[in-house]
């Protein structure tokens, strides 16, 4: 991050974290002026037991930069409080006290931190008023060992004593050369995400919520949604440190006052977001980092699962080997109990035991989220490893491709990828054109995605179809579009079978003609013996003229069923050779053609017709000539009006 003249600092979140008694919330009133012990409980016992906040303005470059400072509790019982709190920071403040030194909960606060991705931060060596120089030394020496191999390694220590005030503007400056340093940890692109560490209903206001907003800004008149309960409501007002605001940016703390939900209907642990902005879910794929105190994890295990605010029971699950050993990496599988979880890949999260160890307490190890919609495969499935090593990179066009492909030939649709991977609009579009200009991804008229492969198959089929369908109807002109439509998949959209087909035709494979489809060179034609029968046909209903045989009569004629006969009038209809008539007739077309110029030229002299002087023009009986008649009046040749016909004047 710059911090030079006219440069503005992203907004940042510092966190306490460190040993009980250690004298954080001291350490933070030194710094900020605040007694971030709000509760009475909290001031009776000297302990924090709920998140503290407060603002801490520090001389940078250029002017002042602000920070919101949120103290955690460091009691063992009351490390999910901490996570809350440690989630949504961007740099840490590591308390340990000089007269003792590392302590059970400054290893576990130090190996979260590690998991949450914490890599900017200053260590606050406290109480030094009350040790010898060498005695904090040596505590200061038990803190690098400790940071060693880890991302807070050569953190600067800065002695400090929160009752003299020693030390207090060196680390002051310590924690403003970090800041100055330290990219936001937590997004500040995609949809705005508040997760809940407290609420409270305030009179002539109602109910309050409180967290890290992350992601991107929140505006007075926001709709949102509260997750997992999927309750409506409205931002009624913001504040930020206590003061009014009208637009909350990310990285900050901020109060948001709630339109819509009660104060019941609201807890620590739910997620605030804008409709429609993701997915909540109850697996997740992740890169997991186990702890090195930590059991050998085989197989699936029990674990506590904290992410953000919220604390959920969940199984764990390795992905691609039988086991993970203490201090390795690995790709695991989540399954979380209870109501879906609103994350988004790249989310941290700390899984936690039921037991205890040495080095960090009861937490096991924790990771980063990577896909928040996996798909059915098996955990060994070498196409499912694969994607998730794609997904470990976090590149947007990667993300993008790696879940089109997956979707096969189902697709994805614009908006799912976008509630699936949290990108911003304008990354996701931009994904997508690259992934369009390459040829890796296509889009339906529907805004459906599919991948390059997903589609030649889908051409594959539809060329299938049409091989089968001319083979079974070789005299058919070709396939109906809902016939075609039938033939592919259940899952496969409309759109998706439109796009294969238009491609197709694009690239001379088939002819679309109309609501018909074709394969390039398919031309009906009736093979023998179907062919001489389709020639009595043919010579059969010339010599008939407007008398032919009925279909009955053609079948004992010619010795072929009815069934077999009425394919190939049909196809003498479609070759021009047929005309049918109403009453399942079929006449010759010469003969009805050269019917119809005559009827024509006798309207336009007489200007009417009825129907015994049209039985008489026809020269055939009723059996024939009504049929005609019908006929005649379907090709908008004649309108009958009355017991008359007269000519259309479009005829």
């Amino acid at each position: 991050m710059s911090s030079g003249p006219g440069s503005r600092p992203p907004h940042l979140v510092l966190g306490t974290a460190g040993h009980i008694d250690h004298g954080k919330t001291a350490l933070v009133r030194a710094l900020t002026g605040v007694d971030t012990d709000r509760l009475p409980e909290e001031r009776a016992r000297g302990i924090t037991i709920e998140l503290g906040f407060a603002p801490l303005d520090l001389s940078v470059e250029g002017g002042t930069l602000r920070l919101s400072v949120v103290d955690v509790p460091g009691h063992e019982g009351l490390v999910r409080t901490m996570v809350s709190g440690a989630t949504g920071i961007d740099l840490v403040l590591l308390a340990v006290a000089a007269d003792e030194g590392v302590m059970p909960q400054t290893r576990e606060h130090a190996a979260i931190c590690n998991l949450l991705g914490l890599a900017r931060g200053v260590v606050a060596l406290t109480k030094a008023d009350l040790v010898a120089a060498n005695l904090a030394e040596l505590a200061a020496d038990e803190v690098r060992a400790l940071l060693r191999g880890t991302a807070l390694e050569g953190a600067p220590i800065v002695p400090v004593s929160a009752r003299t005030g020693e030390g207090i503007d060196a680390l002051r400056a310590a924690i403003a050369s970090a800041a100055a340093t330290a990219a936001p940890r937590t997004p500040r692109t995609g949809p705005p995400r508040l997760a809940v560490d407290r609420v409270f209903a305030r009179k002539g206001f109602g109910t309050v919520a409180t967290g890290t907003l992350v992601g991107s800004t929140l505006s007075v008149g926001d709709a949102l949604v509260l997750h997992p309960s999927g309750r409506r409501a409205r931002v009624r007002g913001l504040q930020r440190h206590g003061a009014p605001v009208e637009r909350a940016e990310p990285g900050i703390r901020c109060a948001v006052n709630l339109q819509g939900i009660g104060l019941a209907e609201i807890e620590r642990g739910d997620v605030l977001t804008l409709p429609d902005a993701l997915t909540p879910t109850r697996s997740l794929d992740a890169e997991l980092q186990w702890l090195p105190g930590s059991p050998v994890l085989e197989g699936e295990a029990s674990v506590g699962f904290l992410a953000g605010t919220l604390r959920r029971h969940a199984h764990v699950v390795i992905l691609g080997t039988a086991s993970l050993a203490p201090g390795a990496r690995g790709l695991a599988r989540i399954h979380i109990e209870g109501a879906a979880v609103a994350l988004l890949p790249g989310d941290r999260f700390v899984l936690r035991g039921f037991s205890r160890s040495s080095d960090a307490g009861a937490t096991l190890g924790g990771g980063v989220v990577l896909d928040i919609a996996p798909s059915a495969r098996r955990r060994s499935d070498p196409d499912l490893l694969h994607a998730l090593e794609e997904l470990r990179q976090r590149d947007p066009v990667t993300d993008v491709r790696v879940r089109i492909a997956r979707s096969e030939l189902a697709g994805v649709l614009r908006d799912a990828l976008a509630r699936e991977t949290g990108l911003a609009a304008d990354a996701l579009d931009a994904a997508l054109v690259t992934l369009a200009a390459e040829g890796v991804a296509l889009s339906t008229t529907s805004n459906r995605w599919l991948g390059a492969d997903a589609v030649s198959e889908l051409e594959a089929r539809v060329l299938a179809a049409l091989d089968t369908h001319h083979r079974e109807e070789p005299l058919r002109p070709g396939m109906p579009r809902g016939a075609l439509r039938g033939r592919l998949p259940l899952h496969v959209d409309p759109a998706s079978g439109e796009l294969a087909v238009a491609r197709l035709a694009t690239r001379g494979r088939l002819v679309v003609e109309g609501d018909l489809v074709r394969r390039a060179e398919h031309h009906p034609r009736a093979a023998a013996p179907e062919a001489a029968l389709l020639e009595t046909l043919r010579a059969t209903l010339r010599a008939a003229g407007l008398e032919p045989p009925a279909l009955r009569e053609l079948a004992v004629r010619t010795g072929a069923t009815p069934e077999r006969i009425r394919p190939l009038l049909a196809h003498l209809e479609r070759a021009g050779g047929a005309v049918r008539a109403p009453g399942d007739l079929w006449f010759d077309r010469g003969a009805v053609d050269a019917l119809r110029e005559t009827l024509v030229a006798y309207l336009r002299k007489h200007g009417a017709i009825d129907t015994p002087g049209y039985k008489a023009l026809i020269g055939t009986p009723r059996r024939t000539a009504v049929p005609l008649m019908e006929l005649f009046d379907q090709e908008r040749v004649t309108l009958r009006s009355g017991e008359k016909r007269i000519l259309r004047s479009a005829g």
